[in-house]
């Protein structure tokens, strides 16, 4: 299935650019994930947690930034992830443009993403999937326009993604506890994979 999702930042091009490629500092950015190992200059292990309901669950995956295109200012990832108690996977293959937009970047993201296994059956309802994938890079904008924040002055980000969700904190204890419903477990175990899953 396909996913298409964009968000906001107020930087320029260069500066977006640049941040996001550093994956250990936009790693605390993403909820529920954490970076585990840098594996190559532009491969990353780590986790991604989720409560789905009731149910728990851990991924521990692989991404590697595949394509990066400077001049276009676009990348490419390949992600890939497991759940710990064999319930299922993901893979995704993400495209990253930046644009930009008065002044300000927006960054589109194309996702092609495979369920399979149990949490396949998330697959079968692609408008929450879209709901949630919305959610996350929601949260994600937010905590990314603050880390901006230290390298140009912050200014308000502007989520296209069709939800609306409260600030989350800054605090990176909070980031990397939180749990996200539903198939934010796959988006975020895809951005999540661009700073590393496991």
């Amino acid at each position: 299935m396909q996913l298409n999702n964009s968000f906001t930042v107020s930087a320029t091009p260069e500066v977006a650019w640049n941040v996001l490629l550093d994956v250990p500092r936009i790693a605390p950015c993403m909820p529920g994930a954490e970076l585990t190992e840098v594996v190559g200059e532009n491969t990353y292990k780590g986790n991604a947690k989720l409560r789905v309901g009731p149910v728990n669950l851990t991924f521990s995956g692989e991404a590697e930034i595949t394509e990066m295109d400077e001049a276009s200012r676009t990348a490419t990832v390949h992600a890939k992830g497991n759940d710990t108690k064999g319930r299922g996977a993901a893979e995704a293959d993400v495209v990253f443009e930046l644009v930009e937009d008065g002044g300000q970047t927006r960054v589109d993201i194309t996702t092609e993403l495979n369920l399979t296994g149990t949490v396949a059956q998330y697959g079968r309802a692609s408008g929450l999937i879209d709901a949630i994938a919305g959610q996350i890079i929601s949260d994600f904008a937010k905590n990314l326009e603050a880390e901006i924040g230290t390298d140009a002055a912050p200014a308000e980000v502007s989520n296209e993604a069709s939800l609306d969700v409260a600030p989350r904190q800054a605090d990176q204890a909070t980031l990397s506890d939180n749990s996200i419903s539903g198939i934010s477990l796959f988006f975020r175990a895809i951005w999540a994979m661009i700073r590393g899953k496991r």
